[in-house]
């Protein structure tokens, strides 16, 4: 299992390492991605915040962690978690990145 992240995003690696500390199960890695972060597992590529989703509900260090993760993946809220990824997306050049994420 592994999630890819843009590489050249500064805001994006922080958030990949903020990842990485609440899913130690998943494997974190950079790669030069411009629209969506992917997560790949068993042959099964999620984007954006499915993406996000599915790497928390299946690496999550703590049953809390799993279940934000499996909230994420709730297609009825695809909407709502896809616009507010696709800001973030848009805007990431433009966030601040806090120390800890």
């Amino acid at each position: 299992m592994i999630f890819f992240y843009d590489r050249d995003c500064t805001f994006c690696r922080a958030a990949a390492g903020r990842l990485a500390r609440l899913a130690p199960l998943i494997d974190v890695a950079p790669l030069p991605l411009r629209h969506h972060a992917v997560f790949r597992a068993g042959g099964v590529d999620e984007l954006g915040h499915r993406a996000i989703g599915r790497a928390l509900a299946v690496g999550g260090r703590d049953p809390w962690v799993r279940f934000a993760g499996r909230v994420l993946c709730l297609r009825p809220l695809d909407r709502v978690w896809g616009a507010a990824y696709r800001w973030v997306a848009a805007n990431r050049g433009r966030l601040p990145v806090p120390r800890e994420l």
